[in-house]
């Protein structure tokens, strides 16, 4: 008797597309089973938390106010609405913070960075700095270039994992990638997200992005870190300004540790800084990329270790500073100019 074959059902899953109101596809399903009941339903979302059936976000998760301890430090903690899993500022319920609100108008944005310089890598809720919110809308990107000039920190990652250049790549806003690029934005930088800015772009079907990421290719503009004003609080052993320095000269404090260290000073110093150009300040403080640990670090003029943080190689970042040892709090402001 010939035995019958049993086919499995094959059931066809027809899969869903959404986009928003400017063409940006949204990559999840905002009427997925949880999402009313985490951020209410259509037309009843919180205005300062996530939207998901317009995928917009409001000041609580991005771009707003966030708490400070005694110290003047960020609260670190669940996030506004818990929408990132990951630890992150937490909102102080002040709404956007004074700079990303000036983000639309370029005349109002000098005139507060002017007047407030050390805001230009101002902190908020998300992670977000300035130049992460520049891409959160068509008009806020076009200030790119400004911020880059006042110090902004172009390779910053946010607690999504993203840059600056990411961000732009989420919401398709291809003039502020285009700046980003020409800035010294590295294409094939993956931030915390694992991921490049053309993954993001790819995934977000930001057709006008992926043209720009396209034509500028894969390799870094050269466009070096020139100076790095450290200022606005910490440890005033090494606030200043730092100009970039060849690796061909020692710090006077690293070679001073090595000789306390019995260490061959030449040697040492070509294993951890690898030939690369570090930054000192006028009192001897200096700052320099260890190749051994990954790490950006900022030593005092004696040596010490004060801060470090972790960010790409070809320059550092200006926020992500954990405190080495019993010092200060980390700086309230760190300005990255390149030129």
């Amino acid at each position: 008797m010939r035995q019958r074959t049993l086919l499995p059902l094959l059931v066809l899953r027809r899969t869903m597309a959404y986009y928003r109101a400017d063409g940006v596809r949204i990559t999840h399903d905002p009427y997925a089973r949880g999402m009313a009941e985490k951020y209410g339903a259509p037309g009843q979302t919180d205005n300062e938390g996530f939207d998901p059936y317009g995928d917009s976000v409001g000041a609580g998760i991005y771009g707003g106010t966030v708490k400070r301890d005694d110290m003047g430090q960020v609260v670190i903690g669940e996030q506004y609405q818990n929408h990132n899993p990951r630890p992150g500022p937490v909102y102080s319920g002040g709404g956007y913070t004074p700079t990303a609100k000036r983000l639309s108008d370029a005349a109002a944005l000098e005139a507060w960075l002017d007047a407030h310089p050390d805001l230009v890598n101002e902190f908020t809720t998300g992670g977000a700095q300035p130049l992460h919110n520049c891409g959160m809308s068509a008009r806020n990107q076009d200030q790119v270039s400004l911020l880059v000039a006042r110090g902004g920190d172009i390779e910053a990652i946010d607690t999504y994992g993203y840059t600056p250049l990411h961000r732009m790549a989420s919401n398709n806003l291809a003039s502020g990638a285009k700046a980003l690029l020409e800035a010294g934005a590295d294409p094939n930088f993956t931030g915390g997200s694992g991921e490049t800015a053309a993954a993001v772009a790819r995934s977000s079907a930001a057709g006008d992005v992926l043209r720009v990421l396209g034509a500028h290719g894969t390799k870094r503009a050269d466009v070096a870190v020139q100076r790095i004003v450290v200022d606005g609080g910490g440890s005033a052993e090494v606030q200043g300004e730092y100009v970039a320095t060849p690796a061909s000269k020692i710090p006077e404090g690293f070679a001073a540790v090595c000789r306390g260290q019995s260490w061959d000073t030449t040697d040492t110093w070509a294993r951890l800084n690898a030939g690369q150009t570090w930054f000192e300040a006028p009192n001897g403080a200096y700052i320099y990329h260890n190749h051994l640990d990954g790490m950006w670090w900022i030593d005092a003029a004696d040596g010490s270790g004060i801060y470090k943080a972790t960010g790409p190689v070809h320059a550092p970042p200006a926020a992500g500073y954990e405190i080495i040892g019993d010092h200060a709090p980390v700086p309230a402001s760190i300005r990255i100019f390149r030129g």
